[in-house]
């Protein structure tokens, strides 16, 4: 705001230096070329009165009429810087009628003489009597009686007032310089007229000032309030609190800067819930990495430990522990080998890619499963296009198959069905579906899934047998070969696993892009509940629902 107004100070005081400086000097050119004009005018007149005889009354008289005219004073001087003669003023007359009364009291015969007189050497002696002002004169002359035309502003000996002087030669009928004459012009009326200036310069600055601090007020606190609320969002952002946002309003620069501020703010709250997410996965990682370890180890020492301490003799029962510690080794063996497998499929980017027949991979699958299936009395369905050709790694894919439906067979009650599908989409890919008709995973627990020893409900899987990393070793499976998962489940129902490969990495058996059209290759769990959108994967995230 002290800027603005420091402005606007600097503003109206350069207005009004520039304009007293334009009208003084629009006053001192008129009036130097109209007193030049004048002064020629009166040299002349001035040489014939002297040649004429006029008397020094008469060309007093003259003088006061040119001065009454032309608003100037007038003097004439003589070769040797004698003044000789000079116009009168309102003021000289009534200083010259007193003077001339007490003269005539005294005894004088002839008071008008007097009068002109006593003015015109009152001026001159007052020339005479020496200082600066008897020296800027003298040289004016001085410069006049060399054939020069002077223009001079000074202070006026006699009337006590700024004038413009200027000093013109008179010469005679010879050419030659016969003495000088000065016109000496007040510029009081040019005063008065800066100081009127002056004044409205400082009402109108003064109104200036009270309005544009109203203004300057209003729009600081426009300004400043955002810049406020921006401080205080930072200041909660760094104090971890995302909550407070900045109110925008505008298209301004000023709001552009709060929108990116709250973005920041919803950014950095995003990146704190994945981060604290990410944490609580790796912390529950460790967790169920260390107890799934210490399990087998543990079981092992124990009956390692019974078998070498002799508290068990037997040797029917030494055979049933070394059993049982055999078994526990190969699970152990196992758990490791997976936790080593997810790890080369995540630093890998990409498998050797061929044509891959995926509905064979899924039926020699069903195929296998078929043994166990039948021991649960669990029907096996399977709709499959044996045309289409898919971009992967074969032993890859016929792993991804085997999870999925190992899966679905572990948490599916007996008596229930199973169905695979390789199908190809509207869209071009190809789609592979499992579902079963299972126990379901409740909609909280679909972001986790493809955690690592993640357990949806420990009431039901804690007798299933398995290490928890089929799931994560799928879901990068999945990534290497650029496909897009989908999972829908309801609890009690059952889950469906879509599978979509894009359409870049379809072909058919004949080396041609297979198009077929059929209806998507989705089997809903229940006619009110539609199939999730498709998620891709990725390697940070865990796959979930788009939206939630």
């Amino acid at each position: 705001m002290y800027s603005y107004m420091g402005l606007i100070v600097i503003i109206i005081i350069g207005i009004s230096v520039g304009l007293s400086y334009l009208i003084t000097d629009y006053f001192f050119r008129t009036k130097e070329t109209e007193l030049n004009q004048k002064g020629g005018e009166v040299a002349l007149i001035v040489r014939y009165l002297n040649g004429s005889g006029a008397s020094s009354a008469m060309l007093s008289q003259y003088l006061t009429s040119v001065d009454q005219l032309i608003g100037a004073r007038i003097w004439v001087f003589d070769s040797n810087y004698r003044l000789i003669n000079a116009s009168e003023t309102m003021r000289d007359r009534e200083k010259d009628l007193r003077a001339a009364h007490e003269t005539t009291n005294a005894g004088a015969n002839d008071p008008s003489t007097f009068r002109k007189e006593s003015s015109v050497e009152a001026i001159d002696q007052q020339l005479r009597e020496g200082g600066p002002l008897n020296d800027k004169v003298k040289s004016i002359l001085s410069s006049v009686y060399e054939r020069n035309r002077v223009n001079a502003r000074l202070f006026h000996p006699y009337y006590k007032e700024q004038v413009l002087l200027v000093g013109l030669p008179m010469e005679d009928s010879h050419q030659d310089i016969t003495g000088a004459i000065l016109l000496a012009a007040p510029i009081d009326g040019l005063n008065r007229v800066l100081r009127d200036i002056y004044i409205y310069t400082i009402i109108v600055g003064i109104a200036a000032l009270v309005i544009s601090v109203i203004i300057v007020s209003g729009l600081t606190r426009r300004l400043v309030r955002p810049l406020v609320d921006m401080k205080n969002s930072a200041k909660a952002i760094a104090s971890g609190d995302y909550s407070l946002k900045v109110v925008v309003d505008g298209e301004d620069e000023v709001a552009d800067l709060g929108r990116s501020l709250n973005s920041l703010g919803r950014d950095l709250e995003q990146f704190v819930l994945k981060t604290n997410k990410m944490e609580k996965l790796r912390r529950d990682f460790v967790a169920n990495v260390s107890h799934e370890l210490r399990m087998p180890i543990t079981i092992i020492q124990g009956y390692n430990q019974a078998i070498l301490d002799g508290t068990v003799t037997d040797p029917e029962d030494i055979k049933k522990y070394r059993k049982l510690i055999d078994n526990e080794t190969q699970r152990l063996e196992r758990l490791i080998n997976e936790l080593l497998e997810i790890s080369r499929l995540q630093r890998k980017e990409n498998e050797e890619m061929e044509p891959v027949p995926l509905g064979e991979i899924t039926e020699n699958v069903v195929s296998m499963m078929e043994v166990r299936a039948k021991k649960r009395d669990i029907r096996l369905e399977r709709y499959i296009d044996d045309n289409l050709m898919v971009m992967g790694n074969g032993d890859r894919l016929f792993q991804l198959v085997m999870i999925l439906g190992d899966n679905a067979m572990k948490y599916s009650p007996d008596s229930s069905s199973i169905v695979f599908q390789v199908l190809p989409s509207r869209s071009g890919g190809t789609v592979l579906t499992v579902t079963d008709h299972g126990f379901g995973i409740p909609k909280e627990d679909l972001p986790y899934i493809w955690e690592r020893f993640y357990k949806v409900d420990k009431s039901h899987s804690r007798h299933i047998p398995g290490t928890g990393l089929g799931l994560a070793i799928a879901k990068e499976i999945i990534r290497i070969h650029k496909a897009k998962v989908q999972v829908q489940s309801e609890v009690g129902k059952g889950t469906t696993f879509m599978i979509t490969f894009p359409p870049t990495k379809v072909k058919s058996k004949m080396g041609k892009e297979h198009v077929a059209e059929v209806v998507e290759p989705v089997v809903p769990l229940s006619d009110e509940d539609p199939v999730e959108p498709v998620v891709p994967l990725s390697d940070e995230d865990p796959v979930e629902p788009e939206g939630k």
